[in-house]
């Protein structure tokens, strides 16, 4: 009965508040701008859509963080909306800055999603691909007002983009070879070696402005980490301070991150005590040049790209696979266009027909199985190579500094603070394109020999709790005469048809790269480019980041308070879900409430809170798992262990432990049969048998 009531009073309550005058606060004027386009109009219109089915569970969730909401108000209640950024969904609503409330928006349910792809009749554009670069394109698209459709075969950020050495850099390598023909060994290559090099300088100075962007776009998540470049050799002292100004004054104005410096060897002893004050040779410490750029964690980095896409107006949809091109005509005979795309839902199975005026393949190393579908008759243009990582404890590096080392054979070894762990990488060599990459045992034994080089404490493979590896597709320069020549940047390529392919590139210029595809998109659709806006992106911060200013005036820190206060969360839990969901962390924090007053049986705030954890070892909470099915579209077990959350990265043994709980959650949130839930948890543990390279033999995770 008391179901039934909400049911009726909920929705009823909930319309009222947003029409009635009194209540409605006015829209932000850092979002008026948005707003012109029809795509923001679609994006609040389509705020909090979803299932009219509630489990007795959810039913009392709701019914709790109502009785919270009015346990905690008094006196007049001010309601407030937001067009573009704020909607009224299933969320409870969060406390402004200012005293009013307002219920931060929720996508659009993914049947929603689905429906949209196949009724909604043809889209400007299509995009294949739901990493990065894929996410980028659909945002830029979607604000300058066209109608965006976007579609992952596996899950956003499932490939390439989850695989990343977390960094967000102009590449100080380029740097060094934009000047070298090689890194120096020795004194007397300074000057055998000297050249300048136009292009890989073009690469520093655009990677470094696009680095100020990606800072800048979600201030919660993006952090300044400085790195030590350490220095054995009296030459190396100079040139290499040289080189961190260049590398400052490049970025210019819009550094975002304090400047590089010099630190003595005792100091560097002191901020890195793992440091050897000496190295191989018996060459004693010098000192370290400081350098500073950005990191982030990169799959949530991409889902808020994605969902800041479908804010805007854009369809997205995961876990759905192009079967192939649909086209006028037949490649090579006049007038053959790709016009769109047969799609299939991998979770239910059903097809259909995704029409529009252009499509843009954003696939990565898939890049060219892709293109033959719309040319049989293309050339291969990418070159994929392998990068391995591995992940250490986090007393092997300080929590605030990471260094940086240049290895034996000119590569770059980064050992790095994240997430709580010490992540040491990466390699590079060419490989086959797999969906499974794996780090191979020799390139274990290559970055353990590198890292003991500078380490006075040695790693081990006993040391490792997980190893992964991703695909970087490199891509041929199709100018270059030699065609075994890469290039530096990325490439747009279009094929017979009008497929438009953005190939190669960097995650710090994942904007830079949806700019110029959009801007070829529009070159060659003059349709599209009478009703397009000009690109916004550059000056634009995604989901989470406090856009109107209301709930915390872009200081996340009073998030952090409020959660350790109201919620009584511990300090690690309260910094992870702000650095990994901004303003959302309250939503969050409210699930995990709920989750408390269901299990308990009373309200929180009458008894200690107790909120459960997925493992005691990391700051990851259930609630986390019920967010992530409720508002991040995540589908699979594996989807939250390796990308909602970052366990399977983190610590491989951790994530097998945490499998059978994940699938229980998420079995209740989804519905899913007992099969279905027996199956996630076999695919789960396979997945897994990927990130376990150089663990102990006893370590070696089960397959079901």
């Amino acid at each position: 009965k008391l179901q039934f009531l909400y049911l009726i009073a909920f929705p009823i309550t909930s319309c009222a508040l947003r029409t009635s005058p009194a209540t409605t606060g006015a829209s932000s004027p850092a979002l008026t701008r948005t707003m012109r386009f029809r795509s923001a109009v679609a994006a609040a219109a389509a705020s909090g859509a979803g299932g009219w089915y509630l489990s007795r569970r959810q039913a009392q969730e709701r019914m709790h963080a109502q009785s919270r909401f009015d346990a905690l108000t008094s006196g007049p209640r001010t309601y407030r909306t937001v067009a573009g950024q704020d909607g009224w969904g299933s969320n409870a609503p969060i406390q402004c800055e200012d005293g009013s409330w307002i219920e931060l928006w929720s996508p659009p349910d993914r049947t929603d999603q689905l429906r949209r792809l196949e009724d909604e009749g043809e889209f400007d554009v299509l995009v294949i691909g739901g990493g990065a670069t894929g996410s980028g394109i659909a945002l830029d698209a979607a604000t300058r007002g066209l109608k965006v459709a976007l579609v992952e075969r596996d899950d956003f950020a499932s490939g390439t983009s989850s695989r990343s050495t977390k960094l967000i850099h102009g590449g100080i390598r380029y740097l060094l070879l934009t000047f070298q023909t090689k890194i120096p060994n020795k004194f007397t290559d300074l000057f055998q070696n000297l050249t300048f090099n136009q292009a890989n300088y073009d690469v520093v100075k655009n990677d470094l402005y696009e680095r100020a962007y990606m800072i800048e776009s979600a201030p919660f998540m993006t952090k300044p980490l400085p790195m030590m470049v350490p220095m054995y050799k009296w030459w190396e002292v100079p040139v290499l301070w040289i080189g961190g100004k260049m590398y400052d004054g490049i970025a210019g104005s819009r550094r975002t991150v304090p400047s590089s410096s010099y630190m003595t060897a005792a100091e560097a002893s002191y901020n890195f005590p793992s440091l050897r004050e000496t190295d191989e040779e018996g060459r004693s410490l010098k000192g370290c040049l400081v350098l500073y750029d950005g990191q982030m964690n990169d799959t949530r980095m991409n889902l808020c790209i994605a969902l800041t896409a479908s804010q805007y107006g854009a369809t997205i949809a995961n876990h759905t696979q192009v079967n192939r091109l649909t086209s006028t005509g037949s490649p090579g005979e006049e007038g053959y266009r790709v016009t769109g795309a047969e799609v299939e839902d991998r979770v239910s199975g059903k097809k259909m027909t995704i029409k529009a005026k252009q499509v843009v393949n954003a696939t990565g190393p898939f890049t060219d199985a892709v293109r033959k579908m719309a040319d049989p008759k293309a050339e291969d243009i990418i070159v994929p190579a392998q990068g391995a990582h591995l992940v250490l404890p986090d007393y092997l590096s300080p929590d605030r500094m990471g260094f940086v080392r240049m290895t034996s054979d000119g590569r770059v070894l980064y050992f790095l603070p994240w997430e709580g762990s010490t992540m040491a990488g990466t390699t590079d060599h060419r490989t086959d394109v797999t969906d499974a990459p794996k780090a191979t045992e020799n390139e274990v034994d290559f970055i353990i020999k590198e890292a003991n080089a500078v380490l006075k404490r040695p790693v081990t493979r006993d040391s490792i709790r997980a190893s992964w590896a991703g695909l970087r597709p490199l891509v041929r320069d199709p100018n270059a005469k030699d065609t075994k020549s890469l290039a530096r940047d990325h490439v747009i390529d279009v094929v017979d048809g009008g497929l438009i392919s953005v190939c190669g590139g960097k995650w710090t210029t994942y904007r830079r790269m949806a700019e110029d595809a959009i801007n070829r998109v529009l070159a060659d659709n003059p349709v599209l480019k009478n009703k397009a806006a000009p690109c916004m992106t550059l000056d634009m911060q995604l989901l989470g980041a406090d856009r109107s200013g209301l709930v915390c005036a872009g200081d996340f820190g009073k998030v952090n308070v409020t959660l350790r206060e109201k919620f009584a969360l511990g300090k690690d839990v309260a910094k992870h879900l702000v650095s990994n969901y901004g303003t959302r962390a309250l939503q969050v924090a409210a699930i995990a409430e709920s989750l408390e007053t269901t299990r308990t049986g009373s309200q929180p705030f009458e008894e200690a809170k107790n909120y459960r954890r997925l493992y005691s070892k990391y700051p990851l909470l259930e609630a986390e798992v019920v967010f992530a099915c409720r508002n991040e579209y995540a589908l699979s077990v594996v989807d939250v262990i390796a990308r909602r959350t970052r366990l399977a990265f983190l610590d491989a043994e951790a994530a097998a432990a945490c499998i059978p709980r994940v699938a229980t959650l998420m079995a209740d949130e989804l519905h899913w049969p007992l099969d279905e839930t027996e199956r996630q948890k076999a695919d789960a543990y396979k997945f897994l048998q990927t990130m376990n390279t150089g663990l102990k033999p006893e370590k070696t995770l089960p397959l079901q």
